[in-house]
């Protein structure tokens, strides 16, 4: 993966719901709550985070919001045509999650760098990353991933 990242069109599987990712998403996990179980029918989300100012041309149209839990107030959008993740957004908005899936270049993104809320898995992932149980210690690793993206995310832009 190389430090210029080429805008991406993302989408719902039936591309209902668009839009243009124009920079390297600040983070990359993959969670394995009940929420996100319920949210993707998988066993986890493979989710990337950006800003705000990182996604335009929002085309929304077809997307339904549902907040499952308060707090975290994350907002999941769901297609209405293909039933599947559109996008999330957190902290009123300025944060955006899309799912792996919906990026057609899975392979220009950063890796997943931890499991979250490991101890509600369906079934063992073997793999190098960081597994996170509970809600705690889960939010703790998260907060902390968005803090380390978005410190290299300004000292790159110097």
């Amino acid at each position: 993966m190389s430090r210029e990242f080429t805008p991406q069109e993302g989408s719902c599987s039936c591309y209902s719901n668009t839009y243009t990712i124009n920079n390297q998403p600040i983070g990359r996990f993959i969670c394995h709550c009940t929420i996100c179980q319920e949210f993707t029918g998988q066993a986890y989300n493979d989710v990337t985070i950006l800003l705000k100012p990182d996604v335009s041309s929002l085309n929304l149209i077809r997307t339904k919001f549902r907040r499952w839990k308060l707090p975290p107030n994350i907002s999941r959008g769901l297609c209405t045509r293909c039933n599947k993740p559109s996008i999330e957004m957190a902290l009123g908005g300025n944060l955006i999650l899309i799912p792996t899936t919906n990026y057609p270049d899975v392979a220009a993104l950063p890796k997943p760098t931890m499991h979250l809320f490991y101890n509600r898995r369906t079934s063992d992932i073997e793999d190098d990353l960081p597994k996170y149980n509970g809600f705690v210690q889960s939010q703790a690793m998260i907060l902390k991933a968005l803090a380390q993206g978005m410190y290299k995310k300004r000292v790159s832009k110097r």
